[in-house]
């Protein structure tokens, strides 16, 4: 291994890494804490609120039963749509997620209940996960032996 590719990750550790992040990103919506270090927050129209607990908030183009009922707190699952067609990519400078629903996204961290981004508990998270790569690949890096010739050609 050469020292320039100590700092270098694959693209099989950051689609690991993206996966992670976006299944992280997603258990914390299902307990209401979102990307904005922002949790337990409170639906702001009543009606709403009495209507997905009655399972009939879906509105619009779509109708039928939505697929949650908890109002507790926000969670962001009413259909499920949202979360579970978000997606990680890997690019050549590490990942993205992806949002298929992204003006619902937009819509939604206008009221605050942001999913883009990371809170600082997932920023920490992700950090150490490339700190601990990066001491693996300095451990493979030391672990190989240096041949010095000091000769002429």
């Amino acid at each position: 291994m050469k020292a320039q590719d100590v700092a270098m990750f694959s693209r099989r550790f950051m689609g690991e890494l993206g996966a992670i992040m976006k299944d992280r990103i997603i258990f914390d919506a299902d307990r209401g804490v979102f990307q904005n270090n922002k949790k337990k927050l409170k639906y702001k129209s009543a009606e709403y609120k009495m209507r997905k607990k009655a399972g009939k908030a879906l509105s619009g183009k779509r109708k039928g039963v939505s697929a949650d009922t908890q109002t507790s707190f926000v969670n962001m699952r009413l259909s499920g749509d949202t979360l579970n067609r978000m997606q990680s990519v890997v690019t050549n400078k590490g990942f993205d997620i992806t949002y298929s629903n992204g003006e619902i996204v937009l819509g939604n961290a206008e009221h605050g209940y942001n999913l883009y981004g990371l809170n600082n508990r997932n920023f920490a998270f992700l950090a150490n996960q490339m700190e601990g790569e990066l001491q693996r690949k300095i451990r493979l890096y030391e672990a190989d032996d240096i041949e010095i010739n000091l000769g002429k050609k």
